[in-house]
């Protein structure tokens, strides 16, 4: 039975995360559906909305070399997901590996157990034609029996590890906790809790999908939506943020998607500018948790709610965070003074301590220790 979350659940690691195939800086991923929109006016968009990355879907080879070369004058790095590709890697591999906007092959989203040999001779057979090629997989999340059953596995971190055997830089997963007024805690703390105990077995980093495509239960987004979901990995030792999704999905029968950043027509929506804003404020807080080593985890009560609290080494730095807990809400958060010696801003601008902070709903407030 799992520990009640308001009770300090302080999780001590071992050993810092490395891996060898790391971008330059926190990578902030655009998840965009649609090759009608790879053009220069998009990605320009794109850039400017803070993202660093985009994961793509291309149906030809064409397609492929076609947003490789949009992407390139923005900086913006790529993981393809192609058939073409998988299918007959001898064909286009070659001519787009050492490309300086080819990062990743997207080999598969939330695949189930039945799929880890199939997608294991993708990643070799990938391999043959590029020896350092990075491959991408996003994992289902533990949020019910029925997903368990569904993938094949009645415990969690068993499906975690077996897909960790396919040889890929990071371990991606997603969960959207903010569902119509509720922030399924229950759910997303024991996912993040596994995720992030399989990131250490491994020392590969982990990356986490949030939601700012409305549809079903997931609401329009507000920034206390966005930060939450982003602060809290954070603060769980994320090293990468992906948007679902930057461009709106066709509307199905179930899921009626809409108001993502960008619209189906190819404009731009009001959540863009909302993304753009969130961005422009991850981006330097980001920098604080990337290649740091999260030496412990806490969930605290605190006036009006409860806050995670993140414990940072980065160099010879120590830092404490706290992200409120809730989507909407204000928390105040009281400590002594004493035991840290500036609050460091979102800006990274520093002030001196108080012994008490407001913070907005899912916002972070960031002290360096004495």
């Amino acid at each position: 039975m799992k520990t009640r979350l308001f009770l300090i659940i302080l999780l001590l690691l071992p050993m810092k995360v490395l891996w060898a195939d790391e971008p330059q800086s926190f990578p902030i991923i655009a998840d965009i559906l649609h090759t009608e929109f790879y053009d220069a006016t998009r990605f320009s968009d794109i850039h400017k909305a803070g993202f660093n990355a985009c994961l793509c879907r291309c149906e030809t080879n064409e397609d492929v070399k076609k947003v490789l070369e949009v992407a390139k004058p923005h900086g913006i790095k790529l993981i393809i997901f192609s058939h073409p590709i998988m299918r007959h890697p001898e064909n286009i591999v070659p001519t787009i590996k050492n490309h300086p906007s080819m990062w990743q092959y997207y080999l598969a989203d939330e695949p189930t157990m039945k799929r880890v040999k199939e997608l294991q001779d993708i990643q070799q057979r990938i391999s043959k034609y590029d020896k350092d090629a990075k491959c991408y997989i996003n994992l289902l999340p533990n949020s019910s029996k029925k997903v368990l059953e569904a993938i094949g596995v009645e415990k969690y971190p068993d499906y975690l590890r077996a897909f960790s055997a396919v040889k890929q830089p990071q371990i991606s997963y997603d969960f959207y906790p903010v569902q119509g007024k509720t922030v399924r805690d229950d759910k997303w703390y024991p996912i993040l809790e596994d995720i992030r105990k399989e990131s250490l077995r491994t020392g590969k980093p982990f990356w986490a999908y949030i939601m700012c495509v409305p549809h079903h239960i997931y609401p329009m987004p507000t920034m206390g939506h966005l930060r939450l979901q982003c602060y809290v990995n954070l603060a769980y030792g994320a090293q990468g943020i992906q948007y679902f999704s930057y461009s709106t999905p066709a509307p199905t029968k179930q899921y009626n998607f809409h108001d993502g950043p960008l619209l189906r027509n190819g404009k731009k929506s009001k959540t863009y500018n909302l993304v753009k804003k969130m961005n422009a404020e991850l981006k330097p807080v980001a920098s604080i948790f990337w290649k740091s080593e999260v030496t412990g985890i806490e969930h605290r009560k605190c006036v009006g709610g409860e806050v995670v609290v993140s414990h940072i080494k980065k160099g010879d730095k120590r830092y404490t965070c706290f992200v409120n807990k809730s989507a909407s809400k204000n928390v105040t958060v009281t400590f002594n003074p004493n035991h840290y010696s500036l609050r460091v801003r979102k800006d990274l601008k520093t002030e001196n301590v108080k012994s008490s902070y407001k913070l907005s709903a899912g916002d972070i407030l960031i002290m360096k220790d004495k």
